[in-house]
C-alpha cells in the first residue's frame, strides 16, 4: 500500500475513541454493502442499522470538535438516518454533500471530518461508506500565491490523519464526484493529499537513486529528507497544475466534455499542465516581480471574457512567458466569477470556450 507520513495536528487524534466507533461501524457496514452502495440483503438490515446508528451517535458527539463543519455534520447524519429508514436502498448523500464546503475555509491544520458512501479514485470502484479525518495544508506563502496570479478557489490541499479501508490504497485524492448522489450537483471543490503525493515521491526519488547511483543536487536531496517540505512543494505544484486545466490551449477540444478519447491524449493534457507548473515554479523562485500580489497587473482574474477566438491572442505587454489563457464560460451557479476561475470543473460548458487575456 502507499507509504502516507502525517505531522503533528492539533484537534482530535487517531486515537480519539468516537472516532475509532465511527470508523469501526462504517468498515462494517462496507461488508454489508454491495457495489452501487446499497444493501440489498434484509438479513443484514439490522445489524446495519445498528452501525448506522453508532455512526450517527458519533458524528452528534464529534460535531463540538468541528464546529466550522457544524452544518454538513448534521446533514450528514440526517442522511444516514434517511437512508436507514428507506431500507438502505442506493445511498442518496446529495444534501450533505451540498452542505460541504472546505473550500470556503482553507486555514492550515484545520481538520474536517468526513463520512460519505463513495468510491475511492485509484482505490475502490466500489461507493462503500468511507470515512476520513483530514486536515488542511494551506502555509502562507501558497495563500498569497493563491490570492495572487495563481488563483483557485476550489482547491483544498489536505493530509490524512486517519481513513477507513477504502483509502489505504493509492488514491491521494478526495472528489465531490465520487460520492453516491441523486443527481449531479455543481462541484465546489476538490482535495488532494499532498501528504501521500509526497511520501510516494520521495520513497520513489530514494529507491531510483539508489539503483543508479545518482548523487543527488542539493535541493532534490532536501527534499528526500523533509516531508513537511516536500508536501508544501506539492501543494504549489497542484495549485498551479490543477488551475491549468482551465486555461491555455489544449491538446484537444474541449477536454472539459467527459469523452472516450485515445489514451495518449489526456497523457498530453496532464503533460501540459506539468510543463506549465514547471516554468511557472521556476518564475516565482527567479523573478522578483511574480511574487503575489492580489490586483497585481498580472492577476489571471482581473479582466472579463472577451468574445470568443479561435486562436490566441499575443503575449502579455509585459513580456511574460505566460500565455494568452483560456477559460470556460459556465451557466452553473457555482461559478461566481465571470471569468469562471476555478482550476476545476463545476459543470459542463454551456456556451463553448472563450478566451481572456491576463
Amino acid at each position: 500500500m502507499t507509504e502516507t507520513l502525517t505531522t503533528a495536528v492539533t484537534g482530535i487524534s487517531a486515537q480519539n475513541q468516537e472516532w475509532l466507533r465511527l470508523k469501526g461501524a462504517a468498515t462494517a457496514l462496507q461488508a454489508l454493502q454491495v457495489q452501487d452502495g446499497s444493501i440489498p440483503g434484509p438479513a443484514d438490515h439490522a445489524a446495519a442499522a445498528q452501525h448506522v446508528d453508532t455512526i450517527v451517535a458519533a458524528i452528534q458527539a464529534l460535531t463540538p470538535a468541528f464546529p466550522h463543519d457544524a452544518a454538513y455534520l448534521e446533514a450528514a447524519a440526517t442522511d444516514f438516518q434517511a437512508w436507514s429508514a428507506g431500507g438502505f436502498s442506493v445511498p442518496d448523500f446529495l444534501s450533505s454533500l451540498l452542505a460541504f464546503q472546505p473550500q470556503a475555509q482553507r486555514h492550515d491544520g484545520l481538520q474536517h471530518l468526513v463520512v460519505f458512501p463513495m468510491y475511492t479514485q485509484n482505490g475502490s470502484s466500489n461507493r462503500l461508506v468511507e470515512a476520513v479525518l483530514v486536515e488542511v495544508i494551506w502555509p502562507e506563502f501558497i495563500a498569497g500565491l493563491e490570492a495572487g496570479e495563481y488563483s483557485n478557489k476550489l482547491f483544498v490541499p489536505i493530509r490524512f490523519v486517519d481513513f477507513t479501508p477504502g483509502y489505504d490504497t493509492n488514491s491521494a485524492v478526495l472528489f465531490p464526484e465520487t460520492v453516491a448522489v441523486s443527481q449531479t450537483p455543481t462541484f465546489t471543490w476538490g482535495a488532494i493529499f499532498a501528504d501521500r503525493e509526497a511520501a510516494r515521491f520521495r520513497r520513489v526519488l530514494k529507491a531510483a537513486a539508489e539503483i543508479t547511483s545518482l548523487e543527488l543536487p542539493e535541493g532534490a536531496a532536501e527534499l528526500l529528507a523533509d516531508q513537511d517540505l516536500t508536501e508544501a512543494t506539492f501543494v504549489m505544484w497542484d495549485l498551479i497544475h490543477d488551475r491549468t486545466h482551465m486555461r491555455g490551449d489544449l491538446p484537444f477540444d474541449p477536454f472539459m466534455i467527459k469523452q472516450r478519447m485515445p489514451y495518449f491524449l489526456y497523457s498530453l493534457e496532464e503533460l501540459r499542465c506539468d510543463l506549465t507548473a514547471f516554468r511557472e515554479s521556476v518564475r516565482i523562485e527567479k523573478d522578483d516581480d511574480a511574487a503575489p500580489r492580489p490586483g497585481g497587473t498580472r492577476s489571471w482574474c482581473s479582466t472579463p471574457l472577451s468574445s470568443t477566438a479561435s486562436s490566441g491572442s499575443p503575449s502579455p505587454a509585459d513580456g511574460s512567458a505566460t500565455t494568452t489563457a483560456w477559460a470556460a464560460s459556465f451557466s452553473s451557479p457555482g461559478c461566481t466569477s465571470s471569468t469562471c476561475c476555478t482550476g476545476r470543473t463545476p459543470g459542463l460548458p454551456s456556451t463553448g470556450m472563450k478566451w481572456l487575456t491576463p
